[in-house]
């Protein structure tokens, strides 16, 4: 995946190496010498990637991380730093400060740009998902602290590598951990991470578990982290590119691990929070926002399916159109206040004698359209009429109103009844002949139903 990477190192021939590596990938590289140039360049045109050295200036690379890390914009760009000689109090102060991952000199070339291939791969993902969600601004906005426990399920072929991890992580992290071995299963219900041990001579069986994990529903979304025995060092390449979210060599510091997997499980709830986001954002574009029925976006699209539907199961379908009598008297006697709460009352009503599956929308303002999938002309009546009885039997109670509101409803009904050869019917001839019926139902005196004198197939 292309995109911006940006170097940053005080030793010029790092610079050069580093991009000499990166000449074989499709990403723009731009350099910086000092930490002050980098947060500069990077505040600038913020790029997908940093690339930097755990000493700048010959001082510890903390504060250039949590410099970046309080920009907004900069908060969540995947930062891989680069030590001269392994550390392992330094790979946990670079985590600490905000870093993705650390490597110690000298690296090689494939696993270097299988960790950048890794890192850009899901910062995009992310980038894509917050600007789906309306959060492009916000995508950045906090770096979450880890605070509740996550759920764990620890796999691997080997039963004891796989239960002396987990004794392991018992004794550094706060999560709840499961064992998903060869012999037992994981504890029910989502994980927030996956960890999978693969030692020495698994390395078949650790890629297809890996495989399958990604590829199952419960998991595919899931961080996998992979503790990989050092003799199996060339497979973290693979393993990267086959979606491991991250790659550990055994033996491996506790607490080193312990931060590793509490930034996973924090990417993963920032990225369970974005999807949220952008749900609600979904559902709040096809509901109407006063009484949370389906509004006509939705309401006209999913008709016309069901309508293409129905001819080819040879079903019936009801459609009824809905509108509550006298309204605007409504609204002129007690305040538009007063008719809000009467039309949330109303919708409440009608969803309540309604079944799953069948359509509640709010077209107009005081006009719903309801439809019921695979309803026989018999059960259409009934429904109706049980909906007009349930408006009319109970005034509405609104808050500073010292009575209740009396209202009533009129609908009007027609069948879609369809058999072999018939046409697909069209949508607006069918609201058509719903309309005619509330009308006549309205010209009958209103609070009733009306049923359309003719198919309307």
């Amino acid at each position: 995946m292309s995109g911006t990477v940006l170097i940053v190192d005080d030793l010029a021939t790092n610079r050069i190496v580093l991009k000499v590596k990166l000449s074989s990938t499709p990403n723009r590289v731009v350099q910086a010498a000092t930490a002050r140039d980098a947060l500069r360049l990077a505040a600038r045109e913020p790029p997908e990637l940093i690339v930097a050295n755990t000493r700048l200036g010959g001082q510890s690379a903390e504060a250039f991380l949590r410099a970046l890390r309080r920009v907004a914009r900069l908060a969540r760009v995947p930062v891989l730093m680069l030590q001269s000689a392994p550390s392992a109090a330094e790979r946990q102060a670079m985590l600490r400060a905000g870093a993705d991952d650390i490597l110690a000199r000298p690296v090689p070339e494939a696993l270097l740009l299988a960790r950048l291939r890794n890192l850009l791969r899901a910062h995009h993902a992310d980038t894509d998902l917050a600007t789906q969600a309306g959060d492009a601004a916000g995508f950045a906005e906090t770096q979450a602290t880890l605070t509740l426990p996550g759920r764990i399920a620890i796999h691997g072929a080997g039963r004891a590598g796989v239960r002396a991890l987990r004794s392991l992580l018992a004794s550094c992290t706060p999560h709840r951990l499961s064992v998903a071995g060869p012999e037992s299963a994981p504890r029910p219900g989502p994980q927030d991470a996956l960890i999978l041990r693969i030692a020495t001579g698994e390395a078949e069986a650790g890629l297809r578990l890996l495989a399958d994990l990604k590829a199952a529903r419960d998991t595919c979304q899931c961080p996998a982290l992979v503790l990989l025995d050092r003799a199996e060092a060339a497979l973290a390449v693979t393993l990267l590119d086959m979606g491991a979210d991250d790659v550990i060599l055994a033996p491996a510091d506790r607490e080193e691990l312990a931060l590793r997997i509490s930034r996973q499980i924090e990417r993963k709830r920032h990225t369970e929070a974005l999807r949220g986001k952008l749900r609600s954002g979904m559902a709040a574009a096809i509901r109407d926002p006063l009484t949370g029925a389906y509004n006509r976006r939705h309401a006209l699209p999913w008709l016309d399916r069901q309508l293409s539907q129905a001819v080819l199961g040879r079903k019936c379908l009801a459609v009824m159109l809905a509108d509550l009598d006298f309204f605007k008297r409504v609204n002129d006697r007690y305040g538009h206040a007063a008719g809000d709460a009467v039309l949330c009352a109303v919708t409440g009503r009608l969803a309540a004698h309604l079944r799953e599956g069948d359509l509640l929308a709010r077209i107009g303002g005081e006009e719903f359209l309801i439809a019921l999938p695979d309803a026989t002309p018999a059960r259409a009546r009934r429904v109706a009429e049980r909906l007009c009885d349930a408006i009319r039997a109970t005034p509405v109670k609104v808050p500073g109103q010292p009575t209740p509101i009396p209202v009533t409803l009129s609908i009007g009904v027609t069948i879609v009844a369809v058999g072999p050869g018939t046409p697909v019917p069209d949508m607006q001839t069918v609201l058509e002949e719903a309309d005619r019926a509330l009308y006549a139902a309205k010209a009958h005196g209103r609070n009733q139903a009306s049923f359309c004198t003719r198919s309307a197939a």
